[in-house]
C-alpha cells in the first residue's frame, strides 16, 4: 500500500499526493473517496495491476497528531 495526503477535490476529481514525493500528484475519482475522506486526510491506497483502486484505509491516528 502507499501512503497519501488527500490534497483536495478538483471537480471530479480527487487530488492525491504521495507522502515520499510532494511534487507528483495523483488523480482518482472523486465519487471513489468523497463519502468517507476528507482534504488533510492521510490514507493508504492499494491499487489492481491495471490502477484501479483495491482498498483504502484512513490513518486516523495520523489525524489526531496534526
Amino acid at each position: 500500500m502507499n501512503r497519501y495526503k488527500l490534497d483536495r477535490f478538483q471537480q471530479e476529481f480527487a487530488v492525491l499526493v504521495q507522502e515520499m514525493e510532494e511534487t507528483d500528484e495523483l488523480l482518482v475519482l472523486r465519487d471513489r473517496l468523497e463519502g468517507f475522506v476528507n482534504p488533510g486526510d492521510v490514507l493508504y491506497i492499494d491499487f489492481d495491476e491495471v490502477g484501479n483502486i483495491k482498498s483504502v484505509e484512513v490513518d486516523r491516528d495520523e489525524e489526531m497528531l496534526t
